[in-house]
């Protein structure tokens, strides 16, 4: 009796050490994956793409996670070919920004970004001057409540 309570004793104690990680760590880790996207329309954004889907439909603890990966600069799946542009994830953070909490681009020219017109896409026509990255940043986690502790 003894040798067959002992792989399941052993598997039980394994399944323990494995704790689920934090929301937090969650919600960081989806806007990480960001850089999966491949599409973005003028109209439907990245609809219908996990990471997209996911953050749109989170709590704005999420807007947390965003605003820090303002500052991202890792390339996502998103290029043009004529402009040889290709996206990086903190562009996109910025724009998801502006839809979850209802703000226009314009509130932050002073800041340093904008977003041209010469695209018919948005998404490949934001401008960032040099810092401007991190002063929106600032700016976003002004505006933003603050976090709950764990």
């Amino acid at each position: 009796m003894m040798k067959r309570a002992w792989p399941l004793g052993l598997l039980l104690l394994a399944a323990a050490g494995c704790p689920e990680p934090s929301k937090r760590a969650q919600l960081a880790q989806l806007v990480y994956d960001l850089n999966n996207l491949h599409t973005w329309d003028e109209d439907r954004k990245a609809q219908g793409q996990y990471p997209y889907d996911a953050i749109m439909g989170c709590p704005p603890e999420i807007d947390h996670a965003l605003a820090a990966a303002l500052t991202d600069l890792r390339p996502t799946a998103i290029h043009d070919r004529v402009s040889n542009r290709t996206v990086p994830v903190g562009d996109i953070a910025f724009l998801m920004l502006l839809e979850r909490l209802k703000l226009k681009w314009e509130a932050f020219y002073k800041d340093g970004v904008f977003i041209s017109t010469q695209l018919p896409n948005q998404v490949f026509c934001v401008k960032w001057d040099p810092g401007a990255r991190g002063r929106v940043r600032a700016r976003i986690q002004e505006i933003l409540p603050p976090l709950d502790d764990e």
